[in-house]
């Protein structure tokens, strides 16, 4: 008999967080939760190992991508997968770069997610033969620089050359803060 894989999720959404806990439940796979990365600290302590791990992006007062090494420190074969409403592809970048096998946008099928678990390799949905408008451009280099810099506000607007409080808007109006 195969052993039912065991799943982590990180997500800080309690209603998400159960409704894909009970769609993984359903599929048969052992389940733990965290809501950040202090919950996240206890639930490695108890289990012994991980196969997969779902990870929220932007968790409240956390970025999924600093969990990513946590995650893999305890379960070095874990699959993690990113999963954000925010997607980019600097994010997308760094996350594999940081050991993700997979970067999902939302909103994504619970038969999408699945397949990322299991599968290398982007899925995300952005469109790639779209044209980027001049919004997304611009978010996207945004969101370069800030992961250049370590999420460094101040650094961030000195390699733009503009102010810091003129950045701090720009990140707000395009939601990255």
């Amino acid at each position: 008999m195969t052993p039912t894989p065991r799943l982590l999720i990180v997500e800080d959404d309690p209603n998400f967080r159960e409704t894909l806990a009970i769609e993984f439940q359903e599929r048969h796979y052992r389940l733990e939760t965290a809501a950040d990365s202090s919950s996240l600290e206890s639930v490695l302590k108890e289990i012994e190992h991980f196969r997969f791990a779902l990870v929220d992006l932007r968790l409240k007062g956390d970025s999924g991508l600093d969990l990513i090494a946590s995650i893999l420190f305890h379960s070095p074969t874990c699959r993690v997968v990113i999963l954000t409403g925010y997607g980019s592809i600097a994010t997308a970048v760094e996350a594999v770069k940081r050991g993700a096998v997979n970067y999902l946008t939302k909103p994504a099928t619970i038969e999408r997610i699945e397949q990322a678990l299991w599968m290398d390799g982007e899925t995300r949905s952005i469109d790639e033969n779209e044209p980027l408008s001049l919004d997304r451009h611009e978010q996207e280099y945004l969101e370069y620089v800030l992961l250049q810099c370590q999420g460094n506000i101040s650094q961030a607007a000195r390699w733009l050359g503009i102010h810091r409080q003129s950045l701090q808007r720009k990140l707000k109006r395009t939601g990255l803060r």
